[in-house]
C-alpha cells in the first residue's frame, strides 16, 4: 500500500489540495480596500464579505478523494478511476474560482496584487496525481502480464 511510488503521489497531491483549501488564493485590490481571495470566503480588509463554501467542498472532496485511492490498492482500474475524477474535480476547482471572481466582483473594479500560494497547488496536484496514474498503469500491466505468463 504505501510502499509504492503512485501511494506517496497520492498522499502529496491530498496534502497539496488540503493547503489550496486552507491558503489565500489570491489578493486583490478594490479601489483602496484590500480584497483576500480564500477557498472560504473573500475577505474585504480581514472581513469576510462573501462566501465561498462551494469552492471549499471541491478541495475538500478532492483531498479526501486522494486519500481514499491511496487506500483501495488492490483494486487497480478503480483507482484510476479514482484518480482521473479527481482530476475532473481539481480542474472544477479552477472554474468554479475563475467563476466566483467574475460573478461576485466586476473585473473593471478588481486590480489583481499577487498569487496566493492556494492557486499553485491544484497543479501540482494534478501533475501528481497524472504521475500516480501512470505507475498505476504500470503495476496493472505488470501484474496482466505474470497472469499471462501462469496460464
Amino acid at each position: 500500500m504505501l510502499q509504492r511510488i503512485q501511494s506517496l503521489f497520492l498522499l502529496l497531491a491530498a496534502a497539496a489540495m488540503l493547503l489550496a483549501t486552507v491558503t489565500p488564493l489570491a489578493y486583490f485590490m478594490n479601489e483602496s480596500d484590500q480584497v483576500v481571495f480564500e477557498a472560504m470566503g473573500i475577505y474585504l480588509n480581514g472581513i469576510l464579505n462573501d462566501s465561498t463554501w462551494g469552492l471549499f467542498v471541491i478541495g475538500l472532496v478532492s483531498t479526501v478523494l486522494a486519500l481514499i485511492t491511496v487506500f483501495v490498492y488492490k483494486k487497480r482500474m478503480l483507482q484510476i478511476r479514482f484518480s482521473i475524477f479527481n482530476i475532473v474535480l481539481m480542474i472544477g476547482f479552477y472554474l468554479y474560482f475563475g467563476f466566483l471572481i467574475y460573478t461576485i466582483y466586476p473585473v473593471e473594479s478588481l486590480q489583481f496584487q499577487k498569487v496566493g500560494v492556494g492557486i499553485i497547488m491544484p497543479v501540482i496536484a494534478i501533475i501528481l496525481t497524472i504521475l500516480a496514474i501512470r505507475n498505476i498503469g504500470a503495476d496493472e500491466a505488470l501484474v496482466r502480464s505474470l497472469q499471462r505468463l501462469r496460464k
